[in-house]
């Protein structure tokens, strides 16, 4: 199934009241995010930024783009761009890489700025090894596949930069899902490698 046909599938889909989970993958909107920390390190480390970026209907905009710095902004900044964020994971899936870890951080750091905790239904992005390249052991880290691409963000830990790479990958999932057998939110959390939710962060 190509993109441009997935793209067409969804356009001609209705909303209705299905849990995401058993939503076709072409009805449902999507949320790439990532953070920004000062180490990997889920005891010790904090969040110093928010990237996410909405893909609807099989595309994504870059002006979509929205962050949010955690440090040296004025309070009110950080709380109108995090609400802002948080109302967009309300209504799509969000998708990242290791969300056990991410929604620990953001956690943290939403409570540390007196502000509600991460919501939604997230899915991990590693899903997206067997799907794409039918291997045995997912690439668990956003770092393992931007070494496969031979890429890499302006710094270590780059959001922006992230949800840009991550929203490609999602596109190719998308693109290949059918063909594999996963029409369903349900399917593809099935489908993906226990390694990811083994790990605790």
């Amino acid at each position: 199934m190509s993109l441009t046909s997935w793209i067409w599938r969804k356009l001609g889909n209705s909303a209705t009241d299905e849990s995401p989970g058993a939503q076709l993958l072409a009805g449902l909107d999507f949320l790439l995010l990532d953070i920004e920390v000062t180490g990997t390190d889920a005891t010790q480390d904090t969040v110093i930024g928010l990237a996410s970026l909405p893909l609807v209907d099989g595309a994504f905009h870059p002006g979509d783009l929205r962050y949010v710095s955690f440090v040296d902004a004025d309070a009110a900044d950080v709380g109108t761009g995090y609400q802002a964020c948080l109302e967009r994971m309300a209504q799509s899936v969000v998708v990242t890489i290791n969300p056990n870890f991410i929604r620990h951080m953001l956690t943290l750091a939403a409570d540390q700025h007196q502000l509600p905790p991460p919501v939604g239904n997230w899915l991990d992005l590693s899903a997206a090894a067997s799907v794409i390249g039918g291997e045995a052991n997912a690439a668990t880290s956003l770092r393992q596949w931007q070494a496969r691409m031979r890429s890499g963000g302006r710094h270590e830990h780059d959001a922006i930069y992230d949800v840009f790479a991550m929203a490609q990958l999602l596109q190719a999932l998308l693109a290949y899902a059918e063909d594999s057998g996963i029409e369903t939110l349900a399917d593809l959390r099935r489908n993906q490698s226990a390694e990811s939710w083994l790990r605790p962060y």
